[in-house]
């Protein structure tokens, strides 16, 4: 009598649980689409004072579009944008926040994304433009090549950004 006290709840959970349904759709595997996080550090040089910055980068290439984020030397957010390429051969940018220091800053905003397209999202095309970004050196991330160093001159003399790419990785989605 006390086996079929203990073997009552189990018969009782078999029975009231039964078989679980299970949906048997099957999925068709997609292609694995690589994206990059970058992490760079930097220095904005304005009128003789320098700032630095540090700032990460995700990359989507399949898809053509980069999202960025900038912060000062005490990670305080500056700017946090995306950017995607499109197929006539340029780019939309959508400002998510911008601070007050920067948007004091003429151009800034319009030629840091453009940029951002030439380095990361057209770098074929920003060869044959004749675009003012100065690279130096290689980091090997996945299977891309990015620029180590990367200097920008504004064509007016304003400012000048310099860039470092202190590591990066990638994740398949």
């Amino acid at each position: 009598m006390r086996k079929f006290k203990l073997l009552l709840p189990l018969l009782l959970f078999i029975m009231l649980g039964g078989c679980s349904s299970r949906s048997a759709v099957t999925t068709k595997p997609t292609a694995v689409s690589p994206s990059y996080m970058l992490q760079h550090s930097g220095v904005l040089t304005i009128a003789d004072k320098r700032l630095p910055l540090r700032g990460m980068l995700q990359l989507k290439p399949e898809q053509r579009n980069a999202r960025v984020v900038m912060l000062n030397d005490m990670g305080m957010k500056l700017l946090v944008a995306e950017i995607t390429a499109d197929d006539a051969g340029g780019f939309e940018s959508k400002k998510i926040f911008s601070s007050p220091f920067l948007r004091m800053i003429p151009h800034f905003y319009d030629e840091s994304m453009q940029c951002i397209y030439e380095m990361f999202l057209a770098p074929e095309q920003s060869a044959v433009q004749g675009i003012n970004i100065i690279t130096k050196g290689k980091k090997i991330i996945g299977k891309r090549e990015f620029a180590a160093h990367t200097i920008f001159n504004d064509p007016q003399g304003r400012y000048t950004l310099e860039l470092f790419l202190n590591s990066g990785s990638t994740k398949d989605f």
